[in-house]
């Protein structure tokens, strides 16, 4: 070997030292300067899952789907049913719109829970994670649309 065989070698390893260091810090950036979303969006009505997506794939949510059938999708996690406010309370998510009825559309009240009721019918509920009432005979907010 001769001495710039050596040096070729010594500066291939730099090179590939400097990549894996920018690999890193890229990768770090990403994990901690965009968070994961704070809020799911659940379903638990009778419509098929594949309407479900359709109308809700462009928010920034995790899709879930509470059924006790799983469907093929990577969009959408799939849980039993019955179950979705205990993993609600359970999860790191702040916020929960729970859908019962498709095909509606409505404007989310983040700061406190709301029940969105349409001809009778909740039609969906927004839930808050350790919501705290700020007076005393404050209670969930109702939306007839």
């Amino acid at each position: 070997m001769s001495i710039n065989d050596l040096s070729v070698a010594d500066r291939m390893i730099e090179y590939f030292l400097l990549f894996l260091i920018c690999l890193i810090l890229t990768y770090s950036n990403f994990v901690h300067l965009h968070p994961r979303t704070r809020l799911m969006i659940a379903f638990v009505g009778h419509d098929h899952p594949r309407l479900f997506e359709r109308q809700y794939i462009n928010c920034d949510a995790d899709l879930y789907v509470f059924r006790n059938k799983p469907y093929n999708s990577i969009n959408m996690k799939y849980k039993k049913k019955g179950t979705e406010k205990k993993f609600f309370e359970n999860s790191d998510y702040q916020s929960m719109l729970l859908v019962y009825q498709l095909r509606l559309e409505f404007r989310i009240e983040k700061e406190r829970p709301t029940v969105y009721i349409h001809e009778n019918q909740t039609v969906a509920e927004y839930f808050v994670q350790k919501w705290v009432h700020s007076s005393a005979g404050e209670q969930n907010r109702e939306i007839y649309i």
